[in-house]
């Protein structure tokens, strides 16, 4: 089984309050959870002496040589034509998104004892089967033009609407089916989950299966690391240069 060990993490980096989501399987249980940032609190949210075969992580990993100050290209990339208003992230390398890159290798570190050895070269922690998820794009590619022609206050909060309109397209099982991943269970808690954290945590781990069958598209470069995105065949939306 391709997905039978797969980890998702929604990073989150709020120390005070639970903004941490993930989500896992196992042989064909799948389970996903809320809870903070510490060690201590996550790893009871994680099925113990497990060696996963990919673990996908919601924030900016980049290589262990690359200073703070890196504008990566991988980011960049969501910030031009049309996926500006599909996807548009927030740069990582200043404000708030710097402190989510720190937040993201620090979550790294946490898990890389329980990471299987990388089977790709686009893994940025040396040895590790990590890579870096990003929700919002992950669906936004997925939907139609016609979906995003809506006005702007009923996308305000931008990740959730994405997830609705995956739920209600049926792009989330289209892809399940064309990646081979087929697990009623999965699909219900994805396409039930009203939590935003754990709903991102699902993201993820769809992020991780989409790697673990060979079936992702990768943006990005050495440098500053890659993003992992679904198939280009199921892609609705703008292409990569």
């Amino acid at each position: 089984m391709r997905f039978d060990k797969l980890l998702g993490i929604d990073v989150g980096y709020d120390r005070s309050h639970p903004t941490t989501g993930i989500a896992w399987s196992l042989g064909d249980a799948v389970g996903s959870a809320r809870t903070h940032t510490d060690w201590e609190r996550r790893q009871q949210h994680i099925p113990p002496s497990t060696s996963f075969a990919m673990i996908a992580i919601d924030g900016p990993l980049t290589p262990p040589d690359a200073p703070d100050t890196l504008d990566r290209f991988c980011e960049r990339l969501f910030t031009r034509d049309a996926f500006q208003r599909r996807c548009k992230p927030g740069l990582s390398h200043f404000g708030q998104g710097l402190a989510l890159r720190k937040a993201a290798a620090e979550t790294a570190a946490q898990v890389r004892h329980l990471a299987a050895a990388a089977p790709i070269d686009q893994c940025v922690i040396p040895g590790a089967a990590i890579i870096e998820a990003f929700p919002n794009a992950f669906l936004g590619v997925l939907l139609a033009d016609e979906r995003f022609a809506i006005s702007s206050a009923a996308k305000r909060k931008k990740f959730d609407w994405l997830y609705a309109e995956a739920v209600e397209t049926g792009v989330i099982a289209r892809l399940l089916d064309f990646i081979g991943w087929h697990n009623d269970g999965l699909l219900q808690n994805i396409t039930t989950e009203t939590d935003h954290e754990k709903r991102a945590a699902w993201i993820c781990l769809l992020t991780a299966a989409c790697a673990a069958a060979g079936k992702s598209e990768v943006v990005g470069d050495q440098a500053g690391g890659w993003i992992w995105l679904p198939p280009a065949e199921l892609w609705s939306g703008p292409r990569m240069p």
